[in-house]
């Protein structure tokens, strides 16, 4: 994802949210607010400020995407369907593009991409998806996903966030027919997040660089394909070792991929392995308040925000909120997982990412640009 004033693209930001160069345009001192800096100093406060500050228009847009349909789902009573509700309001962050038109392509095509791996995920549901089974379904969606998100840009890249739709909404225990009670929260969500991206203010905006120059097809397709065996391998290893929740891992096998050199997959495993410990700490801290429902409704609902503020400039950081985030809105859609699914998600989110950055430094010996 890049910044709210541009389109990411890759002399501007990798998806983590650092800048790969630190080159400035002025060439003398530069006075920020009552602070002078030299360009020596310059490039590094300014790189840690962008690095460790929040983007508030974006994170209030998610924010209230999630915020809205959560809260009316509260009133009701159907915490239960807060899972489906999250996973609509990620459409929302498709939505960073400064121009109208460009925003709402990226939005339709981002929640196109969401609603049919959902969709996929609710159907197969009531079928108990397991084991290889559930593999397949998550190598298809994480192969077609990075296909479609390089071909016409996607920001936020890569394949996680269908995948994991896919894989959380899929394993959910709905009994024998489809929730579609949670579809009709999903497809809802997903909309009022378009609208929101519509809604929000579209005036003059700096520019970060360039537009990204356009993927040849066969970079997209060796991408795709990286992906299936990536995805592929994490899952075989999960499935012999007997792993609970294989989506945690196929999830987090995808998670490196999302940048495009070894540095970069070493830099975004780090950040997830830090922020899924963070954030579990963060989780038996809320669950030591043994909270209500209704509380845990709310928290979901509030830890979207800083999930977005700081998913660009700390990726680490924004993990912290988004695992607890997760694991509670899965918690309320399956009330019998208990505290023992908080170490299984751990365990398989960790395996993933290891299994992640090995297998894509073998498949992909030769350096790339971030897309």
């Amino acid at each position: 994802m890049g910044s709210e004033g541009c389109r990411q693209s890759d002399n501007c930001q990798d998806d983590s949210g650092f800048h790969d160069d630190g080159r400035q345009s002025s060439s003398g001192p530069t006075v920020i607010g009552k602070f002078k800096f030299t360009r020596g100093s310059l490039v590094n406060w300014q790189l840690f400020a962008i690095s460790y500050s929040p983007e508030i228009r974006p994170a209030l847009r998610v924010g209230l995407g999630l915020g809205l349909p959560g809260i009316a789902l509260l009133l009701i009573g159907r915490t239960d369907l807060l899972a489906y509700a999250v996973f609509g309001s990620i459409v929302g962050m498709y939505g960073r593009n400064p121009h109208r038109s460009q925003r709402l392509k990226d939005q339709v095509l981002g929640a196109a991409l969401m609603l049919c791996a959902g969709f996929c995920g609710i159907a197969m549901a009531p079928l108990g998806m397991r084991g290889w089974t559930l593999l397949a379904g998550g190598m298809f969606w994480a192969a077609f996903s990075s296909l479609i998100a390089d071909r016409y840009g996607l920001k936020p890249g890569g394949a996680f966030f269908p995948l994991f739709a896919f894989g959380a909404l899929g394993t959910l225990p709905v009994g024998e027919r489809p929730a579609l009670d949670g579809l009709a929260a999903f497809v809802a969500t997903a909309l009022f997040s378009i609208l929101l991206g519509q809604a929000a203010r579209f005036g003059r905006v700096e520019e970060c660089g360039s537009e990204g120059l356009a993927i040849p097809w066969p970079r997209i397709l060796r991408r795709a394909c990286t992906y299936l065996i990536v995805v592929f391998l994490a899952g075989a290893v999960g499935i012999t070792l007997q792993v609970e929740h294989l989506q945690w891992t196929m999830a987090g096998a995808a998670v490196p991929l999302a940048v495009g050199n070894a540095r970069g997959r070493l830099r975004r495993g780090a950040h997830r392995i830090g922020g899924t410990l963070a954030g579990t700490g963060v989780l038996f801290g809320i669950t030591a308040l043994t909270p209500s429902e209704l509380m845990i409704g709310c928290c979901i609902i509030l830890l979207m925000f800083p999930t977005e503020a700081y998913m660009v400039r700390n990726y680490g950081l924004a993990l912290s909120f988004f695992t607890p985030l997760i694991i509670l809105m899965l918690q309320l859609a399956n009330p019998k997982s208990g505290s023992q699914m908080v170490w299984d998600c751990a365990m398989g989110n960790l395996l993933g990412v290891v299994v992640g950055i090995a297998a894509a430094s073998i498949f992909e010996r030769q350096p790339r640009t971030t897309i």
